[in-house]
């Protein structure tokens, strides 16, 4: 009797170490799931994070990209009304000299107009 009261009390302290053990093995799951699920909600939001501000930075250039152009065809414009005004005054027989002051105009692009 005393040797099969020692086996169940064996068996007792068995189950109780198994059964720490799985509990153990549980709340190391539950560790592992919670970081699991924090590392995701991090990933996501570090992406959504990113995706806007590569959307606004793409709204941001489109801008600055408009504003470039209105410049550059201002520059353009300005460009070519100066051409105009040197042709008109080339056909007039203004002085070169006098065209390259008030224009601006190279004198090598003087000449390609006369030429042209």
């Amino acid at each position: 009797m005393m040797e099969r009261c020692r086996k169940e009390e064996g068996e007792i302290k068995e189950a109780i170490e198994q059964l720490e053990e799985m509990s153990a093995d549980e709340k190391e799951r539950e560790i592992y799931e919670q970081r699991e699920k924090g590392r995701l909600i991090y990933n996501t939001e570090m992406n959504e994070a990113r995706r806007k501000g590569l959307e606004e930075g793409k709204k941001l250039g489109e801008k600055i990209g408009e504003k470039r152009g209105e410049k550059i065809g201002e520059k353009n414009g300005k460009k070519e009304k100066t051409v105009e005004i040197a042709k008109k005054l080339l056909e007039k027989n203004i002085d070169i000299e006098i065209i390259i002051e008030t224009t601006g105009i190279t004198k090598e692009e003087l000449e390609t107009l006369k030429n042209g």
